[in-house]
């Protein structure tokens, strides 16, 4: 055999693309409804970048990043991850001074030098948003509530049920909402001084990389992929976190706006997100039957990072889902990604001889704004519409001896399952004015 993809990336062939783009076009539509607005950033990066945001004692630095140097000697890094990217283009391009707080969100693909499994690519892909220059607890609240709702329009309905309860519910992928608070960086000061002292006794047991972290970054192990280390940093219920009275507050106000919205969550869960940069508010989506990697989406508040990125102190928050876990997600729980409308016309020829008859009219209306497709080898009027409904045609026309006579064509609408008789020199003008009509 020949050449082969690189293990731990995949080629999405155009099946599988059309369900990637209805999942994005949903993260664009609502995110664009909250306020948001995209930004791309380059999949190219300096390692200082994340070295000084995600943290040094974090995997995605210490195994995970792709990381080299170019011609120059610069020392690059492909982007495992895009918060850092966002906010160095917001104060790069100093945001911060003309537009102050900022909403923004992106798509596109990281990667991640680890070793392949379910649910963990090389290069895999995100949506996010990323809403910077606020610490109200209200827009914790609206990214919670945005997340939730971009899942539940994809096919995660679990993600937010109708009835507010103080916990989630099983749904149809089993999702549910995990929200905690890991405090300002005072808090975690104490914190980590709390779980040092309580782990201490059991510095031995724990793994070399735990070991390593002990002193640098304790919390680390909260997050080890060690099921031993992270069963003895677990081992005390509730969260490891102490928060101050403002932290307390804050984490009370999210947690009312998020219930009174009706989106169920459960705070009873401890975890804690793997990033250096995160204070107060984090939250995952978590869904069951997708094995150790079962967070679809994740994000929280990171006070700090712009000013530890060189720009005034800021308050920010946002979460990021990965596409590929969600569509996981949706096959594994029986359901489907949200489909692509139907959209174009398709003319069908009955006869070879009027092949250049049929290219005319959907030249005309592709010249319209149009997506118009046919065939051009002769396939039997019963494959032609095979094809129609492949390709996900909203329109059908048939182009034959006996409608070139008669002057008059069929316009079938495949969606509704209704037809109309359409004069022959009107049917440019009608075909293009219901294919524009459904285009949302």
């Amino acid at each position: 055999m020949g050449f082969q993809a690189v293990r731990g990336t995949t080629d999405l062939l155009p099946d599988e693309v059309a369900r990637w783009s209805a999942v994005e076009h949903t993260a664009r539509r609502l995110s664009r409804l909250y306020g948001y607005r995209e930004i791309r950033t380059p999949i190219i990066e300096e390692a200082g970048l994340f070295l000084r945001s995600v943290g040094e004692t974090t995997d995605i630095i210490q195994k995970e990043m792709f990381r080299f140097e170019d011609r120059g000697g610069h020392d690059l890094v492909l982007r495992p991850e895009a918060t850092a990217s966002v906010v160095r283009a917001y104060l790069e391009h100093h945001l911060h001074k003309t537009e102050g707080f900022a909403k923004l969100f992106y798509l596109g693909p990281m990667f991640r030098a680890e070793r392949p499994q379910a649910g963990r690519f090389r290069q895999f892909h995100q949506f996010g948003v990323e809403a910077i220059g606020s610490g109200s607890a209200w827009v914790d609240v609206e990214a919670i509530l945005l997340c939730a709702q971009i899942l539940r329009a994809c096919g995660l309905p679990a993600a937010l049920p109708s009835q507010p309860t103080g916990a989630a519910q099983a749904g149809v992928a089993g999702a549910t909402v995990w929200l905690a608070s890991m405090g300002c960086r005072a808090d975690q000061k104490r914190s980590a001084e709390a779980l040092r002292k309580r782990l201490s006794p059991h510095r031995a047991k724990l793994c070399k990389e735990c070991q390593a972290r002990f002193d640098k970054n304790v919390f680390r192990v909260l997050d080890c992929k060690n099921p031993s280390c992270r069963a003895i940093a677990w081992e005390t219920p509730g969260s490891p976190f102490l928060l101050c009275d403002a932290c307390a507050a804050h984490f009370d106000e999210v947690r009312r706006g998020v219930r009174e919205a009706g989106v169920a969550f459960d705070d009873t869960k401890v975890f804690a997100r793997g990033l250096d940069y995160y204070t107060r508010t984090v939250f995952e989506v978590r869904v069951q039957g997708l094995g150790a990697q079962d967070a679809v989406a994740a994000g929280g508040r990171y006070d700090h990072l712009v000013e530890e990125l060189g720009g005034p102190p800021l308050g920010a928050v946002g979460f990021a889902a990965g596409i590929e876990r969600l569509l996981m997600a949706l096959k594994q729980g029986a359901a489907e990604a949200p489909s692509p409308a139907r959209r174009g016309v398709y003319l069908a020829v009955a006869q070879a001889a009027l092949l250049g008859d049929g290219f005319r009219l959907v030249h005309r209306l592709r010249e319209r704004g149009v997506a118009a497709l046919m065939d051009y080898d002769g396939k039997s009027l019963k494959a032609q519409l095979r094809e129609a409904d492949k390709l996900g045609c909203r329109l059908v026309a048939i182009l034959g001896e006996a409608e070139r006579t008669q002057g008059a064509m069929t316009l079938k609408d495949l969606e509704q399952g209704s037809q109309q008789t359409v004069a022959l020199d009107a049917f440019v003008e009608e075909a293009a004015k219901q294919a524009k009509a459904t285009c949302h």
